[in-house]
């Protein structure tokens, strides 16, 4: 399943790539259904390249609460496996699942591009997909991975829109 976000940030491209790239775990202020974010490598490769493995830690309460008795919140989490191209403005990233991870591919591009001086474009382009092969019978499995891709990613383009908004209110508490 496709998933395609388009923000507007009202700040300078260079200004909207580094924080993403430099200052995600400040971000994690801004932004009410993560805990936090906790870089876990930061390597330079040659060419300007900077991968990137940060663990995104989901807040307790999105774990729904007729769970939250029997769900650790500390397995509820993301990592988000990344690596940044400042030449190209873009990141190509991999999202690794706490749960089912054997299971839910996500990896996508998200690219920068100018509007103006003091305007920036962030797109975010992906692919999620499951397999659920072995857990639903094979006469339900298509219907059943359409429908919890349909949901999945109802999950994640939101969260994708609420990166934005949380970049653009570091920027505004930065500026």
């Amino acid at each position: 399943m496709d998933i395609s976000v388009v923000s507007e940030i009202p700040f300078p491209i260079q200004d909207v790539f580094l924080a993403m790239r430099d200052h995600m775990p400040e971000l994690a202020q801004y932004m009410p259904n993560v805990k936090s974010i906790d870089v876990t490598l930061r390597e330079e490769l040659d060419g300007g390249l900077v991968h990137l493995v940060n663990r995104w830690n989901a807040a307790a309460t999105e774990i729904p609460a007729v769970a939250r008795p029997f769900v650790d919140p500390a397995s509820v989490y993301w990592i988000d496996h990344a690596k940044w191209n400042a030449d190209e403005l873009a990141c190509s990233w991999r999202l690794e699942m706490g749960f089912m991870a054997d299971r839910i591919s996500c990896t996508g591009v998200t690219s920068y591009h100018t509007i103006d001086t003091e305007r920036t474009e962030m797109r975010i382009h992906g692919e999620l997909e499951l397999d659920l092969k072995g857990l639903v019978p094979r006469l339900l499995l298509g219907k059943a991975t359409a429908g919890i891709e349909k949901f999945v990613s109802k999950l994640v383009a939101p969260n994708f829109e609420k990166t934005s908004k949380a970049l653009t209110a570091y920027l505004e508490a930065n500026a």
